[in-house]
């Protein structure tokens, strides 16, 4: 294994979500329970982590004392399917409608982008490989907390970048086994 890491997607899934509160595959290579939904493609800018951060108290010497975290860490996620999962996932699924197919429309989804509408908490995984390396990054309880701008034009993708905060687990799988 390289001590330089270079995380891809792995191609057979590579964001999840659950319902709050499920457990994380056994390993990074374990492939996700029946309670995982794969909820589709990251664009190739990957996603980033934000550590969590917080306030250092000091006393009057100055001399640290205490750090107190005020913030959790936070995933950004730039999503580039548009699907009914992925709207389910970013906007919760009570807030999100779909109309079957007739014979003068095809099936039609649809969420009101509206101040009040927002996911519920969930637990989510991300699962990344580097040649022989894998590697998970999850949250048993995350809240999608903001979708930036979504570019809507014919020379590229819809991008949902999601901010995901929650509080994260990072496990790496060297694939060095042993017999």
């Amino acid at each position: 294994m390289s001590e330089v890491l270079v995380a891809a997607g792995k191609a057979t899934g590579m964001f999840f979500k659950a319902p709050k509160g499920t457990a994380a595959p056994s390993t990074p290579g374990t492939a996700p329970g029946a309670d995982w939904t794969n909820v589709g493609d990251i664009s190739e800018d990957g996603i980033s982590l934000k550590l969590p951060s917080g306030d250092v108290l000091r006393n009057w010497a100055l001399a640290a004392k205490r750090k107190i975290n005020t913030e959790n860490g936070v995933v950004s996620a730039p999503i580039m399917d548009t699907t009914q999962t992925v709207l389910e996932t970013l906007f919760g699924e009570g807030n999100v409608s779909t109309t079957a197919a007739t014979s003068e429309h095809g099936n039609i989804t649809s969420v009101e982008l509206a101040p009040d509408v927002s996911a519920e908490p969930a637990a989510y995984l991300f699962l990344m490989k580097d040649g022989d390396t894998l590697v998970s990054l999850y949250s048993p309880d995350a809240l999608i907390t903001e979708i930036a701008d979504v570019p809507l034009k014919g020379t590229e993708a819809a991008i949902w970048n999601a901010s995901i905060d929650g509080t994260w687990t990072f496990a790496i799988d060297d694939g060095a086994v042993t017999s």
